[in-house]
């Protein structure tokens, strides 16, 4: 049963050429958010593993901006799946989308290699939006498929993502 309250709206998957307990712990370690992410620019947590109540406040430069966005993981199910809402941002996201939330699902598909899932939840929040989700879907698409990469690479060949400014 999931905590999140918002329908799924991309189920984005690739996989990682490393065992489910490696790319569990590199995910979930909250000070290695800059390495793999291309946004994250500092992560404030209390524990550097992430665990459900926690609170991370992430500095980031978005198309250029920066801002902060916030998040709490609100559930884990052993190191199969962990979930994320958003509480707030200031780029403008919680205010268009609500109950914006992510999970991941990590799948065991052999000693060394593992499938890795984002699952993106949200809802907009008037008519317009929903009109709009379209193009909304097509932009989140591409920065999880660039994050995934980020997280692939960084596992398998210890590369920080180069389209993070804090790794060049």
């Amino acid at each position: 049963m999931t905590k999140l309250k918002a329908p799924l709206q991309l189920d984005q998957k690739i996989i990682i050429n490393a065992s489910l307990e490696k790319v569990w712990e590199v995910f979930n370690d909250q000070s290695l958010l800059t390495k793999w992410t291309q946004d994250v620019q500092n992560s404030k947590y209390d524990e550097r593993m992430a665990s459900p109540g926690q609170l991370r406040r992430n500095e980031c430069i978005v198309n250029g901006k920066k801002g902060t966005i916030e998040t709490r993981c609100v559930d884990m199910k052993g190191k199969d799946r962990a979930e994320f809402i958003v509480e707030k941002d200031s780029f403008g996201m919680t205010k268009m989308l609500v109950c914006m939330s992510f999970a991941s699902e990590l799948r065991k598909i052999s000693d060394e290699k593992t499938e890795f899932s984002m699952l993106s939840h949200y809802k907009p929040k008037n008519f317009l939006l929903k009109i709009m989700n379209p193009i909304i879907k097509k932009k989140m698409r591409k920065e999880v498929e660039i994050m995934l990469n980020g997280l692939k690479n960084y596992i398998e060949k210890g590369e920080t993502n180069k389209l993070n400014p804090i790794n060049k």
